[in-house]
């Protein structure tokens, strides 16, 4: 069999559509969603995408990264990349068309002074944090390919049709309150102390995320605040970073105050005000760990999980 590796063009766009929804079939994309995330991204490079040819009839691809613009705080992360996506036709899969993708891949990173690889994870246009376990073909064959196992993370989501505040946490309210503790959606006039707030306690990644909800003129809809007498802010949480109104996250809390059960109550009141407009359901995308552990006890469920890997290609001189 004849597989010729190009990089992309924008002909082969339907073929390379075509073959990410047969076998990523977790992960299913259509053409808008491929051009905002993928090539309007501005760090895309055709050289990056790389397809597999067979008979004019694209079998393969696998999708990497690297940056060109500088991101918040993160700069331009010159000796790192992402592989975010790879696909293979069932039928032609153990025949080592995606160990030639992924070896040019690595090749073409190198010469861009790549060291080390991040499999999935990349800002802001991410599509998972690692690997669904359900592809089990893709987990095994990055372990072969030298690709280190880092931590396991989970989406979650739950149902708000039957949502209703806990006792513990309406009495958790009140018991804020008369603290002079409040939890308030968000008002113009809180504009620039939010903007600091977010920056200082949690980086720029986050206060992007405000920012584009303030810019889009949503943040009153979408943002909650935790504030106290002084209307010093405490807290916040959000939804719809990605324009899906379903969306949640993120949330934080001020470092000193994290133990006060402040984060249950602005959940709550979310999921509460979600309900109120209608929205049928909440989700998000990534957590682990302790904040797990958090989502666990407000009846979240995992809807998928992941595995993350990274492999460094070149040590560092």
């Amino acid at each position: 069999m004849n597989v010729q590796i190009q990089s992309f063009q924008m002909e082969y766009l339907q073929q390379v559509l075509r073959c990410w929804n047969e076998n990523l079939i977790y992960d299913l994309i259509n053409e808008e969603r491929f051009t905002d995330m993928i090539l309007l991204d501005d760090n895309f490079d055709p050289q990056l995408l790389k397809v597999a040819i067979v008979e004019d009839k694209i079998i393969a691809f696998c999708f990497g990264i690297k940056r060109k613009i500088p991101y918040l705080e993160r700069g331009l992360e010159p000796t790192r990349g992402w592989i975010n996506m790879i696909a293979v036709d069932a039928h032609l899969r153990h025949q080592g068309i995606a160990s030639k993708l992924v070896q040019c891949l690595e090749k073409e990173f190198e010469k861009q002074g790549v060291k080390e690889i991040t499999l999935c994870a990349y800002s802001p246009n991410y599509f998972t944090p690692g690997i669904d376990i359900r592809y089990q073909e893709g987990l095994l064959f990055f372990e072969k390919h030298g690709y280190q196992y880092q931590n396991q993370a989970v989406s979650m989501q739950r149902d708000l049709w039957d949502f209703q505040m806990s006792e513990n946490i309406k009495t958790k309210r009140k018991d804020l309150e008369t603290e002079g503790i409040h939890i308030i959606p968000y008002q113009k006039k809180y504009m620039l102390n939010l903007l600091d707030f977010v920056l200082k306690e949690f980086g720029s990644g986050w206060k992007r995320n405000v920012l584009m909800a303030m810019q889009k003129k949503e943040a009153e809809k979408t943002i909650l605040l935790c504030i106290d007498q002084d209307e010093h802010i405490l807290g916040f949480c959000m939804r719809k970073i990605d324009g899906n109104d379903a969306r949640f996250g993120p949330v934080g809390i001020h470092e000193s105050l994290r133990s006060k059960g402040i984060g249950g109550v602005l959940f709550e009141c979310m999921m509460y005000d979600m309900k109120s407009r209608g929205i049928p359901y909440l989700y998000f995308l990534w957590t682990s760990g302790a904040a797990q552990r958090f989502y666990d006890r407000h009846q979240m469920k995992v809807l998928r999980t992941y595995h993350l890997y990274r492999k460094v290609i070149q040590d560092e001189i």
